[in-house]
């Protein structure tokens, strides 16, 4: 089982800060990362999930849209910048199928940290705007290991100056 986090690509500053869209070089992001490691990622889930904040959403859309998969949107839960990331790793230590999730920091940074076992915790994952990031799990969630036990399989992180 394979878990790909994907932080949302550059936003516009603004109030509310839920209601921010993405800058046209976030935009690039994302269709640069649905024309190739973004696309491969997406071949091997059923949906995208997303945190319901307009700059995860519209990175989801572009990355669906840039890809040309018609894999449904689905708002997921606990995945805002300032949830609880232990609440996710156990969802996803259980977890049956693989996933593709977009989502913010601290929340990403933190989650990724977590499943592979950092004790740094978010400071260890440098999560810019527009990165992606493949776990992959080695064990289900036991007593010993409530998140399963992951590796890291790779990370792309985005680097547009235009």
């Amino acid at each position: 089982m394979r878990v790909f986090l994907l932080r949302h690509a550059e936003a516009a500053p603004g109030i509310p800060d839920e209601l921010r869209d993405l800058t046209p070089k976030g935009q690039r992001q994302v269709a640069e990362l649905g024309k190739g490691t973004g696309r491969l990622a997406l071949a091997t889930v059923e949906a995208i999930e997303h945190s319901p904040l307009v700059r995860a959403v519209r990175t989801a859309q572009l990355l669906r849209l840039a890809s040309g998969v018609s894999l449904p949107l689905q708002v997921m839960r606990g995945i805002k910048p300032e949830d609880n990331p232990r609440l996710t790793a156990v969802q996803l230590g259980k977890a049956r199928q693989s996933r593709f999730i977009v989502g913010h920091n601290p929340h990403l940074a933190e989650l990724a940290a977590l499943l592979l076992g950092l004790g740094s915790g978010g400071e260890a994952i440098r999560f810019k705007k527009a990165g992606l990031l493949a776990l992959e799990r080695k064990e289900r969630a036991s007593a010993g290991h409530p998140y399963g036990e992951w590796s890291l399989l790779w990370m792309v992180v985005a680097d547009f100056t235009k």
